[in-house]
C-alpha cells in the first residue's frame, strides 16, 4: 500500500469520527440544553486530540514500513548491480588469464625452438670445425705427396712422395 492509499484511508477514518461527533453534539442552542458547552467543547476537542495522536502513531508506524521495505528494495538493487559487475569483472579476468596463458605456451614453444636452434648449430659448428680440421690435414698430405722438383747441375730431378711417407714413419718410430 502506497502512503497516499495510507493518508486516504485515514482521512476517512477522521472524518467518519467527525460525523459521529457531530451527532452527538445537540442542535439545541447552549442557554437550553443544559450542558456546559465549554465542557462539551473541551471533551469533544480531547477526543479528536486522542485521535489525531492515534492516527499519527498509525501514520508514522506505516510510514517506517514503508522507508523499511524501501531500504531492502535498495539493498536488493544494490545487491544485483554488485553481482553482476562481479561477474562481468570474473569474465573479464578469465580472458585475460586465457590470453597471458596462450601467450605463455607460445613463448614456451619458441624458446624450445630455440633451444634446439642453439644445439643444432653448436653440433653443426663442432662438425665444421672437424671437417675443416680433417681437410687442412688432407691438404697437406696431397701438399706433401707431390713430386718436388729437385734442380742440379744441367738437369733436374723429381723426388716421389715416397720420401715424406718414410719421413713420416721415422717421426712415429
Amino acid at each position: 500500500m502506497e502512503i497516499i492509499d495510507i493518508m486516504v484511508l485515514v482521512l476517512l477514518a477522521v472524518s467518519a469520527i467527525c460525523l459521529v461527533i457531530s451527532f452527538l453534539i445537540p442542535d439545541r442552542k447552549p442557554e437550553e440544553s443544559g450542558i456546559d458547552q465549554e465542557l462539551a467543547a473541551k471533551e469533544v476537542s480531547e477526543m479528536i486530540e486522542k485521535e489525531k495522536e492515534a492516527q499519527r502513531e498509525s501514520m508514522q508506524e506505516m510510514a517506517s514500513q514503508y522507508v523499511g521495505y524501501a531500504f531492502e528494495g535498495a539493498v536488493t538493487k544494490f545487491e544485483e548491480m554488485a553481482d553482476g559487475k562481479t561477474a562481468e569483472f570474473t569474465d573479464y579476468s578469465d580472458a585475460v588469464r586465457g590470453q597471458i596463458k596462450t601467450e605463455e605456451e607460445d613463448l614456451l614453444l619458441l624458446h624450445q625452438s630455440v633451444r634446439e636452434e642453439h644445439e643444432s648449430l653448436k653440433t653443426t659448428v663442432t662438425q665444421a670445425g672437424k671437417a675443416a680440421k680433417s681437410m687442412k690435414e688432407s691438404i697437406e698430405k696431397v701438399n706433401s705427396m707431390r713430386p718436388i722438383a729437385v734442380s742440379y747441375g744441367k738437369g733436374s730431378v723429381k723426388i716421389a712422395p715416397m720420401a715424406h711417407k718414410v719421413k713420416d714413419e721415422h717421426e712415429k718410430g
